[in-house]
């Protein structure tokens, strides 16, 4: 039995794959969890995580830590039903023993030639291209979804897609590269009215000017260690801003403006969160990983979900892989104003927190590229 589990073993990355491939592959085809092809393959992906956690080889320590988040989800989930975390954890502690180079790289290649296809089919009417009425910049508009549930998840997957490009490609990218990326996000734009996936791509492409800076002056290191406190210092800003909107009126209506009604959603719930130990009953959607995952998991898992992420972004940079910090960094800007980056199957990134949990690889930033 034993040298048949070191057998199967060897395969144990290889079954990784597959499930956030699978996982992944759905989420740029425009499947949500509603879908019944998603049900379908997600039981698949799932049979090929268990198998490639029941070839590897864990520590007590890992296993206690995993058995800790393990019960603190569970029982979050059978309170409110909230999942999205439950499924990150399970892309993080299924990444022992994977190359998280070789993961981002073939999660490029799957998730760009998958969004193109839905974005082609649907503009060439062989999807469907439900149209929704959303409100933009203080007016109204019909934007097209493009083979997707929300315009937004369209323009998502383009971010993504990007994103994974700096990270699997780092310093191979060079001006015109990034250039290129700004000339595809101002056409996405003009399709999709999306301005916070416009804003993140414009923050993407000053963080890694700025590394790039930072590197030339030998202070690259100081540099993404100062990004790790990103996390930490958007989550007190998500806490203070609907706090200082109530008591003015003026920066009430330019927040309402310009972060679309974000803050004054949060408000209608602060005077909830007090007690929210372990998360609401009932949940509720918020365009903000951070009082979502306040709200809905609690302040146990909101203050380790936090301090995690820049233990992660911190880790990374003490390791030189500045990309994945930086690719961390940007994504937790994004969650300032979306929930999609609390999923790991949006925020690929994440995976990179599984080195905070096992510690047994030296990394570089050359791994990367």
């Amino acid at each position: 039995m034993l040298k048949l589990r070191k057998k199967i073993g060897e395969y144990q990355e290889i079954f990784y794959l597959v499930f956030i491939l699978i996982m992944t592959g759905m989420t740029s085809a425009g499947l949500n969890s509603e879908d019944f092809i998603y049900k379908v393959m997600f039981g698949v992906a799932t049979l090929f995580l268990l198998l490639k956690m029941a070839v590897t080889d864990l520590t007590l320590k890992e296993v206690l830590v995993m058995a800790v988040f393990t019960v603190l989800l569970g029982a979050n989930f059978f309170k409110s039903g909230e999942k999205t975390l439950i499924l990150t954890a399970m892309g993080i502690f299924g990444a022992k023993n994977v190359s998280l180079e070789k993961t981002l790289k073939y999660a490029l290649w799957l998730k760009t030639a998958l969004t193109v296809a839905t974005l082609a089919m649907a503009a060439l009417g062989v999807l469907e291209n439900v149209e929704m009425v959303l409100p933009k910049h203080g007016e109204w508009y019909k934007v097209s979804c493009y083979g997707y549930y929300h315009p937004n998840m369209a323009f998502a997957n383009i971010l993504v897609i990007l994103l994974l490009a700096v990270l699997v490609y780092g310093d191979r990218l060079k001006w015109y590269a990034y250039g290129a990326g700004t000339v595809i996000m101002l056409v996405a734009y003009k399709v999709f009215f999306c301005r916070t996936g416009l804003v993140v791509w414009g923050v993407l492409c000053l963080t890694v000017l700025g590394f790039r800076v930072a590197r030339r002056l030998k202070w690259e290191r100081v540099y993404t260690a100062l990004l790790a406190a990103i996390p930490a210092a958007l989550a007190a800003l998500t806490l203070i801003l609907p706090v200082w909107a109530n008591k003015n009126e003026k920066v009430s209506a330019w927040l309402e403006l310009y972060l679309t009604g974000r803050i004054g959603h949060i408000n209608r719930f602060m005077n909830n969160i007090g007690g929210l130990v372990t998360g609401a009953d009932v949940t509720e959607t918020f365009d903000s990983i951070y009082f979502h995952l306040l709200y809905n998991y609690g302040w146990v898992l909101f203050i380790i979900g936090i301090l995690a992420y820049c233990a992660g972004m911190w880790y990374c940079g003490k390791k030189g892989s500045f990309y994945a910090t930086i690719g961390l960094g940007v994504m937790a800007v994004y969650g300032f104003m979306e929930q999609l980056p609390l999923s790991v199957l949006w925020n690929l990134p994440l995976l990179y927190l599984s080195w905070i949990l096992f510690k047994e690889r030296k990394t570089t930033d050359e791994q990367l590229q």
